[in-house]
């Protein structure tokens, strides 16, 4: 009889103990996530690091913005009851996301040339003028997303969905090229000369 309770006993203890290690791997993924997240607001983890000065990283913000947009687009087009409203509208949300490591990437690079010896403030301030039509254009796509979601929930109509993602779709891509970036700056001589020649 004494042989069974103590198998029982190593049992609890084994199972206390295993309990104890599961719960600290999940803690320590939750902690994890939530310094990559930045906020719980975004589900997808920003592939960004996160400045350690306590003073807000405006590269990663302009990031995040974009983030956002597309996560607060999939949730509305996501609760569309209409299958094929849903997956016209899943179209235009899928090519927000395929944009958003170009985002990221451009991110990092006005970053990178912020902190270099040989700054350019003019490729800086261009970087940062990119990011900031970004995610304006990113939110632009979501406001007109979620009125067409709005506009089908109050009076379905198939081919308005249609025509409204064709719209949305011209608006592609959202992320200027970089020729934007690194070219002479708009309204210069070599641009008008590049201008000129094509």
């Amino acid at each position: 009889m004494d042989g069974i309770w103590v198998q029982v006993l190593v049992a609890l203890i084994a199972g206390a103990c295993g309990a104890g290690v599961m719960s600290a791997v999940f803690c320590a993924r939750r902690r994890r996530a939530k310094a990559t997240a930045g906020s719980a607001v975004v589900p997808p983890a920003t592939q960004s690091v996160a400045s350690p000065s306590p003073l807000p990283d405006k590269w990663l913000n302009e990031v995040q913005r974009c983030e956002q947009a597309v996560y607060r687009a999939a949730r509305a087009v996501d609760a569309v009851s209409s299958t094929q409203a849903r997956h016209q509208l899943q179209t235009v949300v899928r090519r927000m996301d395929a944009e958003l490591p170009n985002v990221r990437a451009l991110s990092e690079l006005g970053r990178g040339l912020e902190g270099s010896e040989s700054r350019d403030d003019a490729v800086v301030g261009r970087v940062q003028s990119q990011l900031d039509d970004a995610a304006a254009r990113f939110g632009m796509v979501t406001d007109h997303v979620l009125e067409a979601v709005v506009e089908l929930v109050a009076a379905p109509d198939l081919s308005r969905v249609h025509e409204q993602v064709l719209v949305l779709r011209d608006q592609f891509p959202l992320l200027r090229p970089m020729s934007a970036v690194f070219g002479p700056p708009p309204g210069s001589a070599p641009a008008r000369a590049l201008m000129t020649a094509a």
